[in-house]
């Protein structure tokens, strides 16, 4: 179909809708189109789709002006027309095409062209509409086009910290996949750029947006800190699966967790770092197996050892030299406790987040969800590399099958109210 904006157009009708430097007006084009009708053709509609200029009750006119026949070919072509409009960033186009041939949402090829040639805005766009219009998850976000790679591929593939579109594009498209992720029916326009970032993109953008978002959590509380730095670890492929340090294989720590001796246990943890050398060790066992084996909730000192425990090995895990005394206890056990389990500390620790913020909240929410999604999806790849498995396997087996965890709401329930 051949482009007219810079082709030096003779007829008026065509002149006027390819106005860029003094767009017409619609009152203009009307008289136009009833003393030329027959101008009214595709080529006026190429004419306005390469013209971002040109006011939507100007292009709304053409449309509703076009014959039956050529607007019949307009819908048959409405890709073609679009993908004009996205390289010249026409968002008001676009949007009415997304009103009048909804279908167009359907393939997935609108939403790719415009994260490759349009602007942020017009992603936003086709995206909101399609999640109106439940075309897929996230509106269509992780919809395969030509059976390769998703927009959300796309977005991160083209991405350019120092170019502001680039940028805004995968913003817009994080919000959506992070709404997607987290269950939520509509992405929450205050949620933190970084925390929509985290566990959706590989390292090297998460380090971009580390360096240019950082701002936007600076004054959220310890808590939510705590949860981001987390989730960050989370990501993180020094996060080595199961490796506990070494003093949770002394024979010491151990007997005293089976021996339900608290003192003893806090007494060996806060010393590690200077005794573990001329502790003897087991190489079957760990401490803190033993502390999840010894649980009992109506029993305080069984609780307690397994806090300490789970503080101590989350620290040295997120390559701390001792857990900070506001850690919360239900955030030191993500990744190291089965799911049932995580379920009854949340209760039982529900105090130490009942009074956190919103953002924080978000945080939390996040490192839970991402938590879950590990654990659901333990045996397939992640084809981005966004994270590698933190849970510790081993102890997956100890309450069933990974396709089914009944207390997934109920959890993100108790944490996120």
């Amino acid at each position: 179909m051949k482009t007219l904006c810079n082709k030096g157009i003779l007829n008026p009708l065509h002149q006027a809708i390819c106005s860029t430097l003094n767009p017409v007006s619609r009152k203009v084009i009307l008289v136009l189109i009833e003393q030329f009708p027959n101008d009214l053709d595709l080529n006026a509609l190429v004419g306005a789709c390469e013209n971002p200029r040109l006011s939507r009750g100007s292009i709304e006119l053409i449309l509703d002006r076009l014959s039956t026949e050529t607007y019949k070919a307009v819908q048959k072509n409405v890709e073609k027309f679009a993908s004009m409009a996205v390289k010249r960033k026409n968002v008001c186009i676009i949007q009415i095409f997304i009103e009048r041939f909804p279908t167009i949402l359907n393939s997935g090829n609108i939403l790719a062209h415009a994260c490759t040639y349009g602007t942020a805005e017009m992603v936003d766009n086709i995206l909101s509409a399609g999640l109106r219009k439940n075309i897929g998850r996230a509106g269509g976000l992780f919809r395969k086009v030509n059976n390769r790679e998703d927009t959300l591929d796309i977005a991160i593939r083209l991405y350019n910290e120092k170019d502001d579109e680039r940028r805004y594009i995968l913003r817009t498209c994080l919000k959506y996949a992070n709404a997607a992720k987290m269950c939520m029916p509509t992405p929450n326009p205050d949620y933190p750029v970084l925390l929509t970032a985290i566990g959706l993109v590989p390292h090297h953008v998460l380090e971009s947006f580390l360096k240019l978002y950082a701002h936007e959590i600076r004054n959220i509380n310890i808590t939510g800190k705590h949860a981001i730095f987390k989730a960050i670890h989370m990501t993180s492929r020094d996060n080595k699966n199961g490796e506990l340090p070494s003093i949770f294989k002394s024979r010491i720590l151990i007997d005293a967790c089976n021996n339900k001796k608290l003192e003893v246990v806090q007494q060996l943890l806060e010393k590690n770092a200077f005794e573990t050398g001329l502790l003897s060790m087991n190489s079957t066992n760990n401490a803190l197996d033993v502390a999840i084996d010894q649980f009992d909730e109506n029993d305080n000192t069984s609780c307690d050892i397994l806090r300490i425990c789970l503080q101590y090995a989350n620290a040295a895990k997120l390559g701390m030299r001792a857990p900070p005394s506001n850690y919360p206890t239900v955030l030191a056990a993500v990744g190291l406790v089965p799911d049932q389990m995580f379920v009854t500390l949340i209760k039982k620790y529900y105090n130490e987040i009942r009074n956190v913020d919103r953002k924080e909240k978000l945080a939390l929410k996040k490192v839970f969800r991402m938590k879950h999604d590990e654990d659901k999806y333990a045996n397939r790849l992640d084809m981005r590399c966004q994270y590698p498995l933190s849970i510790n396997t081993r102890r997956l087996k100890l309450k069933g099958s990974l396709a089914s965890i009944p207390s997934e709401r109920n959890l993100l329930a108790l944490c996120c109210v």
